[in-house]
């Protein structure tokens, strides 16, 4: 099981940047200092988790077949709440044996860039931002001190950046990195920012 991880995503007017660290602890012994967190699900909407990184695996899989299967039957890319609904419908389905995950789902659409927040047991809710994990309540202090309304991708990848090493200087199990997925109507882009204490 994953100790530790933090996972951010922001709306901004013309895309969305999803974000996470790249450490993956277990009992407080680091096993990985470059573990994904952060996905592209399909050209125009990611996935963030933070929790168990096995069930993160799986449910990112699971999002990808279907996503597929959507365009397949219906000849048209998953709106961004159709694909956080289908995930919400996936992790209520396991209620009894939950996925331990806190998940964010960014994307952007024809009706424009969304962010979705959603707990183990599947609760849905579309906010501007969103964070997730152990180092999440740091990062949310500089998000809401910053973040507004009309902000474009630049300066949102700015302000991301910014909370996710605050959090990493103050949560231990968080670290090693910074995967940043940027999100705009071109599609979807990773960048790694390297990060030491």
């Amino acid at each position: 099981m994953g100790d530790g991880a933090t996972v951010i995503g922001v709306k901004a007017v013309d895309g969305v940047i999803l974000a996470s660290e790249r450490r993956l602890s277990y009992n407080g012994f680091i096993l990985s200092k470059s573990a994904r967190k952060v996905y592209a699900i399909t050209k125009h909407i990611g996935a963030a988790f933070a929790g168990l990184y096995a069930d993160t695996q799986t449910l990112v899989k699971m999002l990808k077949a279907e996503a597929q299967y959507y365009k397949l039957e219906l000849g048209r890319d998953i709106p961004v709440r159709a694909l956080a609904k289908v995930l919400s419908n996936i992790l209520y389905s396991y209620k009894l044996l939950p996925f331990y995950a806190e998940s964010i789902v960014g994307g952007i659409d024809d009706k424009g860039p969304h962010i979705y927040i959603l707990d183990p047991l599947g609760s849905l809710i579309e906010d501007d931002y969103a964070v997730a994990g152990t180092g999440g309540p740091i990062a949310i202090g500089v998000i809401e001190a910053e973040y507004v309304k009309d902000i474009n991708v630049k300066k949102t990848k700015e302000i991301v950046i910014k909370a996710m090493k605050a959090a990493l200087k103050r949560d231990a199990v968080s670290g090693d990195g910074i995967d940043v997925l940027i999100i705009t109507k071109e599609g979807c882009k990773l960048e790694q920012i390297p990060f030491k204490r």
